[in-house]
């Protein structure tokens, strides 16, 4: 009997024990598993050619591999629209042509089945495969070549080598020879070996990886090209590539990117892991760029002149893809949900490159941009930043909030020898999160997995409510009461968040008190003596908006003034601005007025002006005529994208615009002009008649839409011929959207929308559905 009460009791306390045991729970990521490698390959030497009126492509690849296991079975390549003309195996003792029921093409792949007697495991072999493709969509992009391109661009470019070559995940070593018409140019991955002038007007173009890289991170393009050369501060070659004729683009579009160099090998710890590294626009270009290893290609668009520097210069997109070359290539993210490793670093470095040349405030600006993208995501979903389903926000804009957080935490000195450790254990490697996580407990002796939990492998951000409170003990000491409260929904994937916060008190006489408070709880209160009882000015929670979140802090009229016109940071200048939205502008109008005098920055004065856009005080229309000869090309642009109808006592300032060094201030200006003074539309269509502008023909675009709307019908035919396969995708895009505004549809219109509508560009082929869309009903 006793036996059994003491097993019994034994059996409730295990029980009680487990019920009070923790969990963790996390989402399944359907990118978890890496791909099923039979083999693994180690160098490709790839001679390939073109006939690019066919899009074809013409190859003999040569692959060195050895199998991974004791049998192979079979070996399994990525090749759509592949035509086999013969494959090889040979060892060091057989060479063996594979029969035809040795090979299969099935879907998009190509099946081996090799000898499998003769493969041993660990052993090299080679692999020859002689074949032709045409590249469908998403593989190698023909542009220029067809009929009905005439006039355009001749380029064949690809950023990834499916569809070119026979794909499988690999890091890789390369021998590319590339043999096209030699009037036009090659780009490739690694070191130009050798140009060889070939008797049949071709010349073939030798490029050398010596170090592996990623394979899915090829590139390739030709066209009619010429390239500068350079060499950073410390003596890292660099090539910038440019369209011959065009050669004054090369300055404001590859501008800072020696010092990119320089920057990314000091606060990396690591020089640059590769021998060279080059840059190429390519037309029709659907992203911004592609970091394909030593060689990115970028959108022409961003290919610009100092006119079209304030729309978008390439300067982020520069470094970002710049810092892929060690956080993407050098160490690459073993399966897609580690794909954080690679863009957040990357989008993290390239705005604190910025901060370096720019200065604080355009960081701040920049970091306002990253949180409104990464909490309008959560309000779909929630996501985690160390996973494949979060979309762009995540990966790339939150995780580089993460990231700077994760600094913060830590000190730079700290983060800087955690990420050394990472890029020295891991390069020329694949990585997961788990493997950055012990770096950092490795330089460190500290462990963060709490951060990693809250900010990484799950989602969600805090959401504080702050108020506080003046409270006077017994003996008359004075004290700040700050309450804070965590109010966002927990559940078994989101809970509470544990942060370092900086609290400052601003007194009226210009003194600060301050103190930083670990946040972790549900309920928080930090209390902030005030010795000298001095009279409070304005609270910050979190000044410079280091820590990721949403936050209620009631304020009144009087602190948000005094936060307005004296936080340090230009980021809680803008937040009290931006509080006083609601505020009548009889109450705010002077208070404004004296905050612009004061900013220097584009955002705070942006969302002033905003707020004043309609009001036509005196003291408002002086502001005015500042904002339309600020500078700054942004503060001009809200001027005249938000000031409208524009004053007549503004008329003639507003009319230098269309001659503003900006493009899209003088497309603006123009559009703004026209609405706001519509009896000298002609004159404004006069003045700007020879004007083209940047991307898109924007200016141009502006001036066909007003023209043919005020019934100047001989120029329909220009913006229809701009819908048409000769113009590159945002002209198109542009033609069809003004084609809309002006109700305007014809069959020459609708075939140039339903060819747009099937073509590899998402953005002109989104452009198009939509445009046929619309007629369609």
């Amino acid at each position: 009997m006793k036996q059994y009460v003491l097993t019994l009791l034994a059996l409730v306390t295990i029980l009680t024990s487990r019920a009070q045991d923790k969990t963790t729970t996390y989402l399944t990521d359907p990118s978890s598993d890496p791909p099923d490698l039979a083999i693994t390959l180690k160098h490709i030497r790839a001679n390939v050619s073109f006939k690019p009126e066919e899009t074809l492509v013409l190859a003999k690849t040569e692959f060195s591999f050895f199998p991974n296991r004791y049998r192979t079975d079979s070996i399994v390549f990525y090749t759509p629209e592949f035509t086999i003309k013969s494959i090889r195996i040979s060892g060091k003792d057989f060479s063996v042509d594979l029969t035809s029921d040795q090979w299969i093409l099935r879907g998009s792949n190509l099946v081996l089945y090799p000898p499998s007697a003769l493969l041993k495991i660990h052993t090299e072999y080679e692999l020859i495969i002689d074949y032709t493709a045409h590249p469908g969509r998403g593989a190698v992009y023909f542009v220029g070549w067809r009929p009905e391109e005439k006039g355009k661009r001749k380029e064949i470019w690809a950023h990834r080598p499916h569809g070119w070559l026979p794909y499988m995940d690999a890091r890789i070593t390369m021998d590319m020879y590339f043999t096209f018409d030699r009037n036009y140019k090659v780009f490739a991955n690694g070191e130009r070996m050798e140009v060889k002038d070939n008797p049949d007007s071709t010349r073939t173009w030798h490029y050398r990886m010596a170090k592996d890289h990623p394979y899915f991170s090829t590139a390739l393009v030709i066209g009619d090209y010429d390239y500068k050369t350079s060499k950073s501060g410390n003596g890292v070659p660099l090539e910038f590539w440019y369209y011959k004729g065009q050669e004054d683009k090369v300055q404001p579009t590859y501008q800072y990117t020696g010092a990119m160099m320089d920057f990314l090998e000091k606060e990396t710890g690591l020089k640059y892991p590769y021998p060279v590294y080059r840059q190429a626009p390519v037309i029709d270009y659907m992203y911004g760029a592609m970091e394909t290893t030593t060689s990115t290609v970028f959108g022409d668009f961003i290919f610009i002149d100092p006119h079209a520097f304030w729309q978008r210069n390439y300067i982020n997109t520069n470094v970002h893809e710049m810092a892929h070359q060690w956080f993407g290539n050098y160490i690459a993210h073993f399966v897609n949900k580690d794909v954080w490793l690679t863009e957040s670093f990357a989008t993290f470095y390239a705005k604190i490159f910025e901060r370096s040349v720019f200065g604080e405030d355009y960081y701040e600006n920049v970091m306002n941009d990253e949180r409104n993208l990464a909490l309008n995501a959560a309000k779909q979903n929630n996501y985690p930043v160390g996973g494949s389903m979060g979309g762009n926000p995540r990966i790339y804009q939150k995780g580089s909030l993460v990231l700077a957080m994760l600094r913060k935490v830590m000190g730079d000195r700290e983060f800087q020898d955690a990420v050394r450790l990472y890029l020295d254990r891991y390069g020329f490697k694949y990585a997961q999160t788990a493997d950055l996580l012990r770096c950092i407990y490795d330089a460190t002796g500290k462990s963060y997995n709490w951060f990693f939990e809250e900010w990484v492998l799950h989602g969600g951000e805090p959401d504080y409510k702050v108020s506080y409170t003046v409270l006077d003990d017994t003996t008359g000491r004075r004290s700040t009461h700050i309450s804070v409260t965590q109010v966002q929904e927990t559940n078994n994937l989101i809970g509470l968040f544990k942060m370092p916060v900086d609290i400052e008190v601003h007194y009226k006489d210009g003194k600060v008190d301050s103190a930083v408070s670990w946040i972790e709880n549900k309920y928080n209160e930090i209390i902030i003596p005030n010795s000298g009882k001095k009279i409070i000015d304005f609270v910050l929670f979190d000044p410079g908006r280091e820590v990721l979140k949403k936050v209620t802090f009631e304020k009144s009229f009087e602190e948000l003034s005094a936060q307005a016109m004296k936080a340090p940071h230009m980021i809680d200048r803008y937040d009290a601005l931006y509080a006083m939205r609601l505020i009548p502008l009889s109450q705010k109008r002077d208070l404004l007025v004296k905050c612009y005098q004061k900013e220097t920055f584009h955002l705070t004065k942006s969302e002033i002006i905003d707020q004043l856009a309609t009001d036509r005080n005196d003291h408002s229309i002086d502001l005015f005529r500042q904002a339309l000869n600020d500078p700054d090309a942004n503060v001009r642009k809200t001027f005249l994208k938000d000031v409208t109808p524009i004053p007549n006592s503004l008329k003639a300032d507003a009319e230098k615009a269309l001659n503003d060094f900006s493009y899209l201030n003088q497309e603006l200006a123009l559009q703004n002009l026209c609405q706001s003074f519509p009896e000298n539309t002609e004159r404004y269509l006069d003045s700007a008649k020879n004007l083209i502008g940047w991307r898109g023909l924007n200016i141009r675009m502006k001036w066909l839409e007003i023209a043919v709307g005020k019934g100047k019908k001989e120029f329909l035919p220009e913006l229809i011929d701009y819908s048409g396969p000769k113009y590159e995708f945002e002209t198109r895009m542009n033609a069809f959207s003004v084609l809309k505004k002006l109700m305007y549809t014809d069959e020459t219109v609708l075939a140039n929308a339903r060819s747009a509508s099937i073509h590899w560009n998402f953005k002109l082929r989104d452009a198009a559905k939509e445009y046929l869309t619309y007629f369609g009903k």
